[in-house]
């Protein structure tokens, strides 16, 4: 995946942090500011105006794992219907 804002990627520039939620959802923050969330399949970074009162920083590693999960959780998905 490209190094850009555009879809989750496999690696983030460097600057970048990351959060999960205690709702279940991750956030990036690039170096520019931009917020983004994971979007539930994995695939996507959907921008996002603020993270959530409620959070904690993850790894970049942590974040790419959770992507994986998200993306074979929705590949499972698909297979069923």
């Amino acid at each position: 995946m490209e190094a850009s804002h555009e879809g989750a990627r496999r690696s983030f520039p460097g600057g970048c942090k990351f959060f999960a939620s205690f709702s279940g959802d991750e956030f990036v923050i690039f170096p520019d500011s931009t917020i983004f969330r994971l979007a539930d399949n994995g695939e996507e970074l959907v921008p996002h105006d603020e993270l959530p009162q409620r959070g904690a920083p993850m790894s970049e590693r942590a974040f790419l794992v959770c992507a994986s999960d998200c993306r074979a959780f929705a590949a499972s998905r698909l297979l069923r219907h």
